[in-house]
């Protein structure tokens, strides 16, 4: 069972491969005189009994050479076949002017067939002089000159308009041209486009260059990028060169010893930075005779508006569409002044575009959907209004209208507002409100006038008391200064504070039961202490000098020696045995008694 299977697969993927004959002809369109080139001639099928026409006006070098490739694929069931069956010549021009090559025959399944026959233009060319270098660069390497002529290589800023007005659009197109074998791009730098907003327009991937005729010679050309520009200012604006790097295939600089070696022989890979020319824009201002309503618009513009209902109930949503469309900057067109009646709730436009950026700028349309409540009874009317563009074909503005657009609401069967009166609405009121005002029918209380307080006894009371409280405010801040100024005073009142912050610190290493960093804090507001109150500073401080200093202030011994002696505990207990007078709490607890004692002698 399994074999037949099998055969019917195969059977299948035989009628599946069956396909069109396609036989067809390849070669460039220009060569130059004395250019080698490959003609290829492929099939798509098994072939025999291959016929090449005579050509004249070229010598054949090589070939017919054979190759073929095939491969199966099958996507969910389809079984599909590609195969390809080629001849190949290298082909070499020996005359100018234009040659037509006839087909070629070959049979396939006793059947005969034809390729296309080609037209190739064989110019003059160059007179290059055949130029060699000790010097190979490789894509990493940089710094090294080239010897190949900048006419061999280079990129091309095309600009479809050097002459604009501002907001018009102009299309700017780089492009390489090489008369060498180019096998890498890099490090690809585009100019700033400074004054001009940009948009890029869509090209083809690079993955090949095409052949090109340039003043007789025969270029490798390909476009690098196009951009779309709208001038933001007047005057001259300038578009800086592009650039980038450029590794190509040279000629080696050992001869060739066959013809095999011209067309397959030693190559050197190099590379060098390229630039393109700069450009110059002349930018115009628009004319100065702007419509009112004139927000920046230039191209060839269309407006239009539709409303979808007429006849609608109160709170029912209407929607006003406009629609701007054509050929300018369209995307940077802002919503349109309408003015609504005063009865409609009307929120902030839905904003869609459908642009597309071409060789001929934007193209497409930008939509603008206003959603509009009314909210009472009545008819109402949207007013017409405008829209103003500067058309670059008249250079002229141009205004179009729409509108306006007459609405009937209706109240609807769930509408709960209460109506103080019908004869009035919220549009009759906005215009009834600006000549007249209603009358107060109420009794209006009046009150006297309070007699004005300048002059008075309160007046020259208060006046006084602000002047003495100046003069008190004056006084002490300019105490406080000369106290500030006295650094060692500053620390002399400040010293218990500070003593205490250490203390807390020194508190919170005892709870987490950190022996070593409790020690140490604790020396630390000691020491600071005495630095602070005695006018040491600390690299200057020692046990000595504090004694001295501290005898000099008429502290007692005893205290002394206390201090002194909490120091020396809290030295010895960070690196000794913990004994009872060097416990951490013990410490603590001496250490607040003698700053506390201290403080009462170190006024």
């Amino acid at each position: 069972m399994r074999r037949w299977y099998f055969i019917l697969f195969i059977l299948f993927a035989n009628c599946a491969f069956a396909q069109d004959v396609k036989f067809t002809a390849s070669a460039p369109e220009v060569v130059e005189l004395g250019q080698q080139f490959r003609l290829i001639y492929s099939i798509n099928a098994k072939a025999s009994n291959f016929s090449a026409p005579a050509i004249d006006g070229f010598s054949i070098l090589a070939g017919p050479s054979t190759s073929q490739s095939s491969n199966v694929s099958i996507v969910n069931g389809q079984v599909t076949q590609n195969f390809e069956l080629r001849y190949t010549y290298v082909v070499q021009a020996n005359k100018e002017g234009d040659f037509k090559i006839p087909p070629a025959q070959v049979v396939v399944d006793g059947k005969t067939y034809k390729s296309n026959d080609i037209n190739i233009e064989v110019i003059k060319g160059s007179d290059r002089q055949a130029t060699t270098t000790a010097i190979t660069k490789d894509p990493d390497n940089s710094g090294q000159k080239s010897d190949i002529p900048d006419s061999d290589l280079y990129i091309k800023a095309y600009v479809s308009k050097t002459k604009v007005h501002r907001e018009e659009h102009l299309v700017i197109t780089f492009k390489l041209f090489s008369r060498l074998n180019v096998t890498q791009l890099a490090n690809i730098k585009l100019p700033s486009f400074q004054g001009f907003i940009t948009e890029k327009l869509e090209v083809p991937p690079l993955t090949s260059l095409n052949r090109e005729r340039v003043d007789d010679k025969v270029y490798l050309t390909g476009v690098l990028g196009k951009y779309v520009l709208y001038p933001q200012k007047t005057g001259e604006l300038k578009i800086e060169p592009f650039e980038m790097d450029v590794y190509y295939q040279k000629p080696g600089s050992r001869r060739s010893r066959s013809m095999f070696d011209d067309f397959f022989g030693t190559v050197e890979t190099e590379g060098r930075k390229v630039f393109s020319n700069s450009a110059t824009i002349h930018v115009q201002d628009l004319p100065e005779n702007k419509p009112f309503n004139f927000s920046g618009a230039v191209g060839r513009i269309k407006m239009e508006a539709s409303i979808d209902k007429n006849n609608v109930n109160t709170n029912d949503a209407i929607n006003l569409k406009v629609k701007i469309s054509g050929n300018g900057n369209l995307k940077y067109i802002n919503p349109l002044n309408i003015e609504f009646p005063a009865d409609f709730e009307v929120y902030d436009p839905k904003v869609s575009d459908n642009i597309k950026y071409t060789e001929g700028g934007a193209i497409g349309n930008k939509t603008f959907e206003y959603l509009i409540i009314p909210r009472h009874a009545g008819d109402f009317t949207i007013p017409r209004f405008s829209f103003s563009y500067f058309n670059t074909e008249t250079n002229q503005y141009e205004t179009q209208k729409a509108g306006p657009f007459n609405i009937s609401v209706a109240k609807s069967e769930g509408d709960t507002t209460v109506t103080v009166s019908t004869a009035f609405t919220k549009e009759d009121l906005k215009f009834l409100g600006k000549d007249i005002r209603f009358i107060k029918n109420k009794d209006i209380e009046l009150k006297k006038s309070r007699q004005f307080l300048f002059g008075t006894k309160p007046f020259w009371f208060s006046y006084l008391a602000s002047i003495i409280v100046f003069i008190i405010i004056f006084l002490l801040r300019k105490k406080k200064i000369k106290e500030n100024a006295n650094v060692m005073l500053v620390k002399n009142k400040k010293a218990n504070k500070f003593a205490r912050k250490r203390l807390k610190k020194a508190s919170a290493f005892m709870k987490q039961v950190q022996r070593e960093a409790f020690y140490e804090e604790l020396v630390k507001a000691l020491w600071g202490y005495i630095s602070d109150k005695l006018g040491i500073a600390v690299a200057n401080l020692s046990k000595d000098k504090a004694r001295e200093e501290m005898q000099n202030k008429s502290v007692d011994n005893d205290s002394i020696d206390q201090v002194l002696s909490i120091i020396d505990r809290c030295e010895y207990a960070r690196y000794a045995p913990v004994t009872e007078e060097t416990k951490m709490d013990t410490l603590y607890s001496d250490a607040i008694k003698i700053i506390s004692k201290l403080q009462q002698k170190l006024k």
